[in-house]
């Protein structure tokens, strides 16, 4: 018995690592090739650990491109994405697993089924709606075509945080008088904040990579997001390595302080909606 359990730990803990080194050393190789010289960069064998480091990378992303541009573009929209999916995901959840309605699996079936077709699907319908309303070339529109990508995955998500919660809750505050609306916003809300970060850390994450809509809708270089500016960095004579890796950084350091910073509300959310759904 204890040879199995010591066995089961191992097997654990060697996969754990392969996972951990399967992700991190992408990151450690991305984050030293940033502080890499040009003549180091691409020196044969490369050098892992070792050598000079330089920060030029980064002067030349910060103080010689849009990159602080494209960062706040990214935030706005990323923030503005994650706002509008919470805000309509919590309505949306929380109706489909209280009230019955006509049309109820209809909508629930189609957030589903639209996770089966490629993004690129509803590019040209959300197009042709973008331009009829002047929304082509802006923030808002990008906003909204990442609302469109990231709000079935937030219903579905936040459906099973909802699930969670004893529906005999709800009709306690229901008897003490409470409306509708103030059962939502004053008791079950605070009862599924862990879930309700869980899933917006998702969708600030899935904005913030976002690069097929973001650069199709943005045909100007004021709107462009980071995974778009980082992709104009491979040209047709060169690919500037040393400013992808740089900037590339730049861009993980926001989403790995947003884990970080949220961490034990996410960890919470993930295991509350594990339980049902």
């Amino acid at each position: 018995m204890k040879r199995s359990r010591l066995l089961r730990a191992l097997v654990t803990y060697f996969v754990a690592l392969l996972l951990l080194v399967s992700v991190g050393f992408p990151l450690l190789w991305m984050l030293l090739s940033s502080l890499k010289p040009s003549t180091e960069l691409f020196t044969s064998p490369p050098h892992v650990l070792g050598g000079a480091l330089t920060l030029e990378w980064y002067r030349s992303v910060v103080f010689s491109s849009s990159a602080p541009r494209l960062f706040l573009n990214s935030f706005v929209v990323a923030i503005a994405t994650t706002l509008l999916c919470l805000l309509g995901g919590t309505f949306a959840a929380y109706s489909v697993t209280r009230f019955d309605f006509p049309g109820k699996q209809t909508f629930l079936l189609g957030a589903l089924v639209s996770y089966v077709f490629p993004p690129i699907v509803l590019f040209v319908p959300l197009f042709f709606i973008l331009n009829a309303f002047g929304l082509v070339d802006t923030l808002a529109g990008i906003a909204l075509c990442h609302t469109v990508l990231t709000f079935p995955l937030a219903v579905w998500m936040l459906r099973s945080f909802f699930l969670g919660i004893p529906k005999e809750i709800d009709e306690a505050a229901w008897v003490d008088g409470a409306s509708f609306f103030r059962t939502f916003l004053i008791v079950i809300v605070p009862l599924t904040l862990p879930g309700i970060f869980s899933v917006g850390i998702f969708v600030f994450a899935l904005s913030w990579n976002e690069f097929l809509f973001a650069n199709i809708i943005a045909t100007s270089g004021v709107n462009k997001t980071i995974p778009v500016g980082i992709a104009e960095f491979i040209t047709s004579f060169d690919i500037r390595w040393g400013e992808i890796m740089a900037l590339g950084t730049l861009t993980t350091i926001p989403v790995v302080g947003l884990f970080l910073a949220v961490q034990r509300y996410f960890l919470r959310g993930v295991l509350a909606g594990a339980v049902k759904g």
